[in-house]
Parts: structure tokens; sequence; C-alpha cells
């Protein structure tokens, strides 16, 4: 008998599907929409997130890695995957019998996918990618006329699409636009059947940079690509945030006056008080330092996080939520009682973003997926 760890994290997909078709609704009927689930679909569960995504009628998937996208297709997902991240030249005969896109950059990996193809007796379909100031892969605009030539010349390689990514379309447009000019010289008159640059703060904030594939990621999620303090696309306040992540108590007890919580005793009560034990520690992504989550949700009230984050619990301040009892549920992220802690508030907290705190979450909460229906209209 499986006895389900009583940390969770549910996801509504009926969310998801209505940003997507927000999404959707925004880049136009000419523009198709790669659904990115890379890295556990941002650590909602790539396997059911992928297929809600395919109800919803999205095109195309993208992942990071070979495996990524093995696991959507032993699951019987049969949408076109992109591999968007590096793929070794050993990785070549997964990628093409699983039948993924790869993106490639470097003549010497095409040659052998070229290879590869000519063993496997079928073409391998790549989508070359150029770097117009991201620093990261691709190939330079000034490298870039000559890389592809060399590449497409190869044996066995199918130019299916030219790819770039902004690095800075939640914040510069300036600099955004200039990358878009640098694309727009390298693609200019090539017949490629698919040209894309657009990730969620492209789509929401540059029409002119969708090209006919644009590749939301985060807004996905329902979660926002913009910093809080940057302009936000008005689309921002129509998503629906999918996940939220839950707990129970698993004890309540009554502390006295500079009682030692935690390891290292590094908090001391001050006064008496009431804690309870929850089930949840860096083991599951409730990060420990160097700073945490900071409160949690009980009764519908905020309750700090005392001491240290453990492994596997930790321990909260419910000394003014009186009836607190095990079993109570506990919220990390999401709504109660009218009460909310999102995503982008913890990301505040930690110093980082709200991409890294959802990714973050581990295998181990149990994945609960749901649809309300309530979402289904943009």
């Amino acid at each position: 008998m499986t006895h389900p760890h009583p940390t969770r994290i549910v996801v509504d997909l009926s969310a998801i599907q209505h940003n997507l078709r927000l999404l959707k609704q925004h880049a136009g009927p000419r523009v198709s929409i790669m659904a990115v689930v890379k890295a556990n679909a941002y650590g909602h569960g790539a396997v059911e997130v992928a297929k809600a995504a395919v109800q919803a009628g999205v095109v195309w998937l993208g992942v990071s890695s070979v495996a990524e996208g093995v696991e959507l297709r032993e699951s019987g997902i049969t949408a076109r995957i992109l591999v968007m991240g590096y793929t070794p030249a050993s990785l070549s005969r997964e990628a093409m019998r699983h039948h993924l896109s790869v993106t490639v950059y470097d003549p010497g990996v095409a040659a052998a996918f070229s290879r590869a193809a000519a063993e496997c007796q079928h073409p391998v379909c790549v989508h070359i990618k150029i770097d117009t100031g991201m620093g990261r892969l691709g190939l330079l605009p000034d490298e870039a006329v000559a890389g592809i030539d060399a590449i497409t010349s190869l044996d066995g390689i199918r130019l299916e699409g030219l790819h770039t990514h902004f690095s800075c379309a939640d914040s510069d447009p300036d600099y955004t636009h200039e990358q878009l000019r640098r694309f727009k010289q390298v693609v200019a008159g090539r017949d490629v059947p698919w040209l894309h640059a657009c990730n969620s703060a492209g789509t929401m904030g540059y029409p002119e940079a969708h090209f006919n594939l644009v590749r939301p990621g985060i807004s996905l999620y329902g979660l926002s690509p913009y910093a809080p303090v940057e302009p936000r696309s008005p689309l921002v306040g129509q998503l629906k945030p999918a996940l939220s992540f839950k707990t129970r108590v698993a004890l309540v007890k009554s502390l006295p006056d500079g009682a030692p919580v935690g390891y290292g005793a590094r908090y001391h009560c001050a006064g008496p008080r009431r804690l309870a034990v929850i089930p949840v520690g860096y083991g599951d992504g409730f990060r420990r330092t160097p700073h945490n989550f900071g409160e949690v949700l009980v009764r519908g009230q905020r309750a700090p996080i005392l001491g240290s984050v453990c492994m596997d619990q930790c321990m909260i301040d419910v000394t003014h939520i009186p009836g607190t009892q095990i079993e109570d549920e506990v919220v990390l992220i999401g709504e109660q009682g009218g009460e909310r802690i999102t995503a982008d508030e913890v990301a505040a907290r930690l110093g980082t973003v709200n991409y890294e705190v959802v990714t973050a979450l581990t295998a181990r909460p149990r994945r609960i997926y749901t649809h309300t229906n309530e979402h289904d209209s943009p």
C-alpha cells in the first residue's frame, strides 16, 4: 500500500490551459505556441502539463535535454518537441529514435548528427541557434552565415528552424530591439519553416518579434516574467497561477520563554510560545538558507517560521492562531481563507526570481492534478 507524503503540490491544469489560450489570443492566428516544459515543467510536472498543453492546441513543446524529450515520448506524447539545450553527439541516435528536433550551433556536432542520420537512413531536424546578445549557446551574428551554410550543407540535416533568445525582454526595450535587429539581419531572405525569438516577456511585450512561433515559459504557469519594479504587460493581471504548495500540521506543542528551537539553537522563544511542526523541509524545496520562506498560512493567518528549516520538517509559531491542531492544512504557496502567499513574494524573501522558487520544488512532494474548468475562457 502506498502512503502519500503529506506535503503536496497541487497543479490546476485548467489554469495552464487558460494561460495558453490567453497567450495564443495575444499572439494571433498566424503565430504558433511552443509550451516550454523543461525542468519538470518548472516544477509543475512535465508529462501532465505537456498533455494539457497539447489538449489546448499547442504545436510545439520545448525541453532542455534529450532525456526530458524521451520522458515525454515514453508517456505517449506525439507533438513536436524541440531540445533547446546542448545535445552531445553521443546522443544523436537517441534523439533521432524518439523523433526529437535538436538545437545545433556547432558544425562539428552537426557533422556527428549527419553521420547518425546516414546510419539511421533518416534525416535529423535541427533548429540553429543564433546568439544575438545573450552570451550563451549559439552562433554569433558575424559567424552565423558561414555556420548556417556549413551545417545545412551536411547530408541528412534538415533545417527546421532558426532561433535566438532575448536576455532583457523583461527590462530593456532598447537592448531587446537590438537583439531583434541582429536576428532579422541573419534570417533575412532565408526560407525556414520556423523562426522564433520570444520567451514569455517577448511574447507579451514585443509582437514585432513573434515571427511564426513563440516560446512562453513562466507565463504558461501563471507567473509574471517581470520583476515587480519593471513595466508590466496588461496580460500579467489575467494570468492564473497554477501551483499551490501545501502540507499539514504534524504536532502542536507549548514551549517556555527562552526555549531553543531547531538545529544550532539559532532561535530562542521570546516568551512562552505555541509552535507547530510541519513535515516539509529543504528536501522538498522549502529553502533553508541564506533565507527561508519566512511565513506560511494556517487557518487563514500568517505563521512565521521559527529556527532553521530542517531537511524534512520545520517549526512555525502559531501562538496567535487559536485552535491550531494536528492535520490542519498549511499553505506554503497559494491561498487560504482570503490570505495569499505568492511565488513572487517568496522569491522576494529569498532574493531570487519566481522561476527558481517553483523549479526548485523537488520530486518528493506528490503532485496532484486538478482541472476545475473555472479558467476555460481568457
